[in-house]
C-alpha cells in the first residue's frame, strides 16, 4: 500500500518527522477551537503543512470565527477535512484553493448522495457502516476518487451538549472529560470524550481495514486516525500497513466491512 496516499491525524508535532521517515507526506491537524472529541488540537499558526480537520457543527458565531481564521490560510495547507456543509460556503466566500474533503461519519453510504455532494467538494470519506462489497459498488458509480478510512478510532455519535458534565452535575459527581462507558445489557463499551464544544462517543475498538483493500485508482487518500495511542504504537501501525503485515490486536476489529449493518435499508447501492 502506497504511504504517499496516507493521511494521518497528528496529535503531537514531534510525530511528524517520524511519519516522514516512513514516507508519509499527508498530515491532518485538528484545528483548535473547531474539533470535538480530540484532546490535542493546533492553532493555524502552528501548522506548517498538511490538511486541517474541522468536525464541529457550526453556528453563526463559530462560522464567523472560522472565517476570520481561514483568511490567514497559506498554500502549504493542502486541504480541509470537515463535517459541516457551511465550510463549503465559507471556502467559496474566501475563494480558497485548498481541497475540500467531506467527512460525515455515518452518511456517505450510497453513490447517489455522494455524487450529489461531489459537485461541491473534491472528495468524501466513505462511510464505515457498510461492507467492502458495498464500498466497491459505490466506487464504480462515483465520479471522483474517494477517501477510505483505513485505520482509526471511529465515532459512534456526536452531541453538541456537554453530556459528561451534565451527568456529573445531575448526580453530584466529580466531572470527567474522558471516560469509558458500558451498556449494561450487551456489555458493549464506548469511550466518551468531552470539551467545551460537545461530546464525542467512540466505539471501543479501532477499525482496521487493511484486509479489505479497494481499487487504489479510485482512492484519493487512505485515512489513518489513530487517536489516543502512544507514538510507538502508531509507528508500528504505519509500518504494518506499509508492509501489509497482518495485525491481530484484541483492540482492533473490521467493523462492518464483512458484516452487513442493520442500520442500512436494503436496496440499490446507487440509490
Amino acid at each position: 500500500m502506497n504511504p504517499n496516499k496516507f493521511l494521518v491525524t497528528i496529535e503531537k508535532l514531534e510525530e511528524i518527522d517520524l511519519y516522514k521517515k516512513a514516507r508519509v507526506t499527508n498530515f491532518l491537524f485538528p484545528l483548535k477551537g473547531f474539533c470535538v472529541g480530540i484532546p490535542n488540537t493546533f492553532a493555524l499558526e502552528e501548522i506548517k503543512e498538511g490538511y486541517l480537520y474541522i468536525n464541529q457543527i457550526l453556528d453563526s458565531e463559530s462560522y464567523q470565527k472560522l472565517k476570520r481564521i481561514l483568511k490567514n490560510i497559506t498554500e502549504k495547507i493542502k486541504g480541509i477535512v470537515f463535517e459541516d456543509f457551511g465550510v463549503i460556503t465559507l471556502a467559496k466566500e474566501l475563494n480558497l484553493s485548498q481541497k475540500l474533503i467531506l467527512y460525515q461519519t455515518h452518511f456517505a453510504t450510497n453513490a447517489k448522495s455522494i455524487n450529489e455532494n461531489l459537485k461541491f467538494v473534491d472528495s468524501i470519506v466513505i462511510g464505515t457502516d457498510i461492507t467492502k462489497e458495498e464500498m466497491e459498488q459505490i466506487l464504480e458509480y462515483t465520479k471522483k476518487p474517494l477517501v477510505h478510512l483505513l485505520y482509526g478510532f471511529i465515532p459512534a455519535m456526536y452531541s453538541r451538549r456537554t453530556l459528561l458534565t451534565n451527568f456529573a452535575k445531575e448526580f453530584q459527581l466529580t466531572p470527567k472529560s474522558d471516560v469509558w462507558l458500558e451498556e449494561t445489557i450487551s456489555k458493549k463499551r464506548f469511550r466518551a470524550v468531552e470539551n467545551e464544544l460537545g461530546t464525542m462517543i467512540y466505539n471501543d475498538k479501532y477499525l482496521n481495514a487493511q484486509n479489505h483493500q479497494l481499487d487504489d485508482n479510485k482512492i484519493f487518500l487512505y485515512f489513518i486516525h489513530p487517536l489516543f495511542l502512544r507514538t510507538q504504537e502508531k509507528m508500528k501501525i504505519i509500518d504494518d500497513l506499509v508492509r501489509n503485515q497482518k495485525r491481530d490486536e484484541k483492540w482492533e476489529d473490521e467493523g462492518f466491512l464483512n458484516t452487513k449493518t442493520i442500520y442500512r435499508l436494503k436496496g440499490d447501492i446507487n440509490e
